[in-house]
C-alpha cells in the first residue's frame, strides 16, 4: 500500500516512515516545508497527485505549554488541519490516521481511560487536540483517531531525554508527583500505527 505521512521530520513521523517501509509499504514522507497541512488547496493537490491508500497525519503543534500563548498556531495545526487532511484523503478513497492525545482528558478518573470516556481537556493544547478529532472523523468514514501519551524517542525533545540530561547536570532532580501517564516509545507506536492503518478497524483507539 502507498502511505503518505505528514510531519515526517518529527519524532514520531520519522518512525512511522521507517515502520511503513519495513512493513513493505511505499511511503511518501512529507516534512513541514514540503506541505503546509493548514493550506486546503495545497493539501488537496499533493494528496491527489500521490493518490495514497492511507494518510498518516503526524503533523502537529506539540509544545504543551507554548499552546497557551500560541493558541492560533496550535488550533490551526491541531484543530483545523486534521479535517483538511482527512477530507483530501477521502477524495481519493484513502483512509486517514490522525494522532490525538491523552490531553483530551482531565486526568481525574484515577484509572486508565477507555475510548468511550467523556473528554474534558484542561489546557489549550488539550483543547486543540480534541477540536481536531471531530473534523477528521466527519470528513472521512475510513478514519483512525489514535490517542497516545508521553511520547519519547529519537529526533525530538521529550520527558525521558530531559530527565537524562538533568540527571547528568544536577545532583538532585525534582519532578511533580501528581501526574500519571503511559510513556510510549515512538518506534513501538509507529509499528502499531502501521499495522492499524492496514485494517478496517476504523474509529477511536487508545494506543500507549
Amino acid at each position: 500500500m502507498k502511505v503518505l505521512v505528514t510531519g515526517a521530520a518529527g519524532m514520531l513521523g520519522q518512525e512511522v516512515v521507517r515502520a511503513g517501509e519495513a512493513a513493505g509499504h511505499e511511503v511518501i514522507g512529507l516534512r513541514r516545508g514540503e506541505l503546509d497541512v493548514t493550506d486546503v488547496e495545497a493539501v488537496r493537490r499533493r494528496v491527489d497527485s500521490e493518490r495514497p491508500g492511507a494518510v498518516v497525519n503526524c503533523a502537529a503543534y506539540t509544545n504543551v505549554d507554548g499552546a497557551e500563548d500560541e493558541r492560533e498556531l496550535a488550533f490551526g495545526l491541531n484543530g483545523r488541519a486534521p479535517g483538511v487532511v482527512a477530507a483530501a484523503a477521502a477524495e481519493v478513497g484513502a483512509s486517514i490516521l490522525h494522532l490525538s492525545s491523552d490531553y483530551v482528558f482531565d486526568g481525574r478518573k484515577g484509572e486508565p481511560y477507555v475510548e468511550s470516556d467523556a473528554t474534558a481537556p484542561l489546557s489549550a493544547y488539550g483543547e486543540s487536540k480534541l477540536v481536531g478529532e471531530a473534523p477528521a472523523i466527519e470528513a472521512n468514514p475510513r478514519h483512525f483517531v489514535v490517542r497516545s501519551a508521553w511520547l519519547f524517542g529519537l529526533g525530538g525533545p521529550n520527558f525521558v531525554d530531559t530527565m537524562l540530561r538533568l540527571g547528568r547536570e544536577r545532583d538532585e532532580v525534582r519532578v511533580v508527583d501528581d501526574q500519571v501517564g503511559s510513556p510510549t516509545f515512538c518506534a513501538d507506536l509507529a509499528e502499531a500505527l502501521v499495522a492499524l492503518v492496514a485494517t478496517d478497524d476504523h474509529g477511536i483507539h487508545h494506543v500507549a
